[in-house]
């Protein structure tokens, strides 16, 4: 009887072992291809004055920002969802980054650098979905 159970416990394990490391090979995967995606810069002056909302899904959350331009200016980048996590708060520090440098050709936040693209990506995306004058 207890090497029944045993034996049970052993193929549970086994079971539960193999799950788990294929949940983290896809999450790896998946990964490698946000770090690796190419984050396309823009023309400021061919974006009109108004506020454009984007959005990019990584790792089952969709991260989203608001984007106000002004005078072929980025004005402010709004971070509207984002995760509590510390390597999601501290992937916000791409903003700054973006609105100092006019572009998004800036470096990743280190210690978070697939966050960082994903943020990068809702901004860039944002330029294709005009929401006010």
């Amino acid at each position: 009887m207890k090497k029944g159970i045993l034996i049970i416990i052993i193929v549970v394990v086994v079971i539960a072992i193999g799950i788990l490391s294929s949940l983290m090979s896809r999450n790896t995967a998946e990964m490698k291809r946000v770090r690796a995606m190419p984050i396309n810069d823009i023309k400021l002056s061919n974006i009109s004055d108004g506020v454009y909302k984007g959005d990019y899904s990584y790792g089952g959350f969709t991260y989203e920002v608001g984007v106000i331009v002004k005078d072929y200016k980025i004005e402010d980048i709004k971070m509207l969802k984002n995760r509590k996590t510390f390597h999601a708060q501290k992937a916000e520090g791409v903003i700054p980054k973006a609105l100092h440098a006019q572009s998004l050709n800036v470096d990743a936040v280190t210690g978070a650098t697939t966050t960082s693209k994903a943020i990068l990506k809702a901004i860039e995306n944002s330029f294709q979905n005009r929401i006010t004058q």
